[in-house]
């Protein structure tokens, strides 16, 4: 049985960005790695990026709702989570 490295997420995600730096998918990656990492100041303007590109992205708007809350910006958490359920599944 052989053993496959797998590369990482932060690398696969600079690679994709590096080819289109307008890539949603890799752009959510990003916010959700810098959120992880802490770095909700830099995370919220990735995913508002994210969020022009497509405004129906997929978990931008939960994520959002989220980030906004762990700030301590109840308002902003209740818009992003409102315009969440207004996406709709």
């Amino acid at each position: 049985m052989t053993s496959e490295v797998r590369p990482d997420t932060a690398v696969l995600v600079r690679e994709r960005l590096s080819r289109d730096a307008d890539d949603p998918d890799a752009l959510f990656t990003l916010a959700a790695l810098r959120a992880n990492d802490g770095d909700l100041d830099e995370a919220l303007p990735i995913l508002d990026r994210v969020l022009r590109i497509d405004p129906r992205y997929p978990g931008a708007w939960i994520l959002k709702a989220k980030l906004h809350g762990m700030r301590g910006e109840p308002d902003a958490a209740a818009a992003a989570s409102a315009r969440a359920q207004e996406m709709g599944p």
